[in-house]
């Protein structure tokens, strides 16, 4: 099989394509380009913006003259779901219908707002509890909302996705596993996220996605030496002469920042160990623009002695002339992995790949083909007629028979066609309001049970004076740290003891974490004790109802 691919990575900070020549026995990149975006057009690996993404898509086809205009998509972020899971043995088909109903125990996403596709990765001998044979599969789900922003950039830039794949398994498909891989963990870090994803023994284990990247050690940078942006990503990079004054203040500028960024990603593989069975990670492969960072791979390996290595998309393929000087070039081995992965989506059996190109989008396609697939039949067809004009009657009439069946199933998906984009836009509308609503109700606090909670835990001798409560920030909520505090003021018989016994009913409230005591007054001999308490809330307070809002 001989064919071209083309893997489209829409980042944060810019859009990156390449071309790959899927030959016999290798591929060759032939064509790699990058354009960049505007901060705020992609968020958490999110479309906000599709036109000024579309404008940089029309931008990075015009530099990178590739050969067509349809791609591999790659999606990532905090509604792209990637994970295990162990169901009963089915072939494809029965599989396929089935996790359409019972999907939504796997994936954190109403199914009626996800698009979904499964992978089979084992079949073994192993039972479920009720004796039934199972197998294991890696299921990828996407939020319906997110991959409509990323195609509608694609629609508007004159693009065409063939695939939808996810980001993490494209950046496995550039470093091919080793007969002794053992555990890997690959970590790309952009400008705004970070992927963390594992695999053993080549077979994908564990994705996340953390809302942190290289952008925050770029701006602490240009804020603590008042440079420009291009600049303080230079002195990010290391590339300027070791004497360079500002070279060691840079350094301590992104200190703390890049102390919290290897911190994440070690908690994040801390926390795969402790759920998988198996030995520690045994290689640590990073990449991403942000790799380049002076200091990050140290930062990333911590007191461990892990193998550190960084991914060089480039020596999986053959190079054409890419017209890149030797420092563009450098930087395209370490930001073109997601890219090139995406590309070489279509070097894999048929039975590996993966996409949630949602149904719909490519029913319609398939109708506006017939459309004019019919449209040119009829033209066809009248076009013979005018040519044999002198045959026979009974033929003549015939071929009119058949043209005139035609412009009807023309007419016919040309109505079904309208349909759907009216259909599409009604949708697109009622979306956009329930998201509002969504969005509004993002981080309510439920207090009847907070308040519920607090009185359950109280010592039967204490009584509140007063009571003030306050919600956080939306983004707080979401992000799962505190999402607001109390305080009150409390009064109460049994001395000092009391307030003790209002600290250890705390602790087992899930609403409520990092309980204070301050100003405590007790009157001699034991008697009343008055005190104020403050106490953080939990995402456990949360009320959820925006979980009842689908947009």
């Amino acid at each position: 099989m001989e064919a071209n691919s083309i893997g489209l990575d829409i980042g944060s900070s810019a859009v990156r394509a390449a071309e790959i020549r899927i030959e016999r026995h290798h591929c060759r990149l032939r064509r790699y380009a990058q354009v960049g975006l505007p901060s705020g057009a992609v968020v958490d690996g999110e479309v906000v913006n599709p036109l000024v993404v579309a404008e940089a898509l029309r931008r990075l086809w015009d530099a990178g003259d590739f050969s067509s205009r349809k791609v591999v998509l790659g999606v990532s972020g905090h509604r792209l779901i990637v994970r295990q899971a162990d169901v009963p043995a089915l072939n494809e088909e029965d599989l396929r219908s089935s996790l359409r109903f019972d999907a939504q125990e796997l994936i954190p996403i109403p199914m009626e707002d996800a698009h979904f596709d499964f992978q089979i990765l084992e079949r073994g001998d192993s039972t479920d509890d009720d004796g039934r044979a199972t197998m294991r599969i890696l299921i990828v789900a996407a939020h319906r909302e997110m991959l409509k922003a990323h195609l509608a950039a694609l629609e508007q830039a004159g693009l065409e996705a063939v695939a939808v794949d996810a980001s993490p398994l494209a950046l496995m498909r550039v470093v091919p596993p080793a007969a002794d891989s053992g555990v890997e963990a690959i970590v790309s870090i952009g400008a705004e996220l970070t992927t963390v994803a594992v695999r053993q023994a080549g077979i994908p284990r564990f994705i996340r996605s953390l809302a942190i990247g290289g952008g925050k050690l770029t701006a602490g940078i240009a804020s603590a030496l008042h440079v420009e942006p291009a600049i303080a990503e230079t002195l990010k990079r290391g590339a300027v002469p070791n004497g360079t004054p500002q070279l060691a203040q840079a350094r301590k500028a992104m200190g703390s920042e890049l102390r919290d960024l290897g911190e994440d990603v070690r908690a994040t593989m801390d926390f795969f160990l402790s759920q998988a069975v198996g030995g520690p990670i045994d290689r640590l492969l990073i990449t991403g623009g942000a790799s380049m960072t002076v200091g990050l791979a140290e930062e990333l390996a911590g007191t461990t002695d892990v193998d550190i290595r960084r991914i060089d998309p480039f020596a999986v393929v053959t190079l054409d002339d890419l017209g890149l000087d030797e420092d563009a070039l450098r930087r395209a081995r370490a930001t073109s992995a997601t890219a090139v992965g995406l590309a070489l989506w279509t070097a894999d059996a048929p039975g590996r790949r993966l996409s949630v190109l949602p149904g719909d989008v490519a029913e319609a396609r398939r109708t506006r083909r017939l459309a004019i697939l019919a449209a040119a039949g009829v033209a066809g067809v009248a076009g013979l007629l005018a040519f044999v004009g002198g045959a026979e009657a009974v033929a003549v009439h015939l071929e009119r028979s058949k043209v005139h069946e035609a412009q009807a199933k023309a007419a016919s998906l040309q109505a079904k066609v309208t349909q759907l984009q009216v259909e599409t836009a009604i949708h697109t509308r009622v979306a956009a309001r329930a998201h509002l609503v969504k969005s509004a109700l993002q981080g309510d606090v439920d207090w009847v049970s907070v308040i519920s909670g607090i009185q359950n835990s109280m010592p039967a001798s204490l009584q509140i004076e007063s009571f003030t409560g306050t919600r956080g920030s939306t983004s707080s909520a979401s992000s799962g740290s505190s999402t607001g505090s109390i305080g009150v003021s409390l009064t109460g018989n049994g001395g000092l003891p009391v307030t003790a016994a209002w600290l250890d009913g705390l602790q087992k409230d899930p609403s409520v974490q990092g309980t204070w005591v301050t100003g405590i007054a007790e009157t001699t001999n034991g008697g009343a004790v008055t005190f104020a308490s403050t106490t953080s809330l939990t995402p456990n307070a949360l009320s959820h109802r925006d979980r009842g809002v689908n947009p």
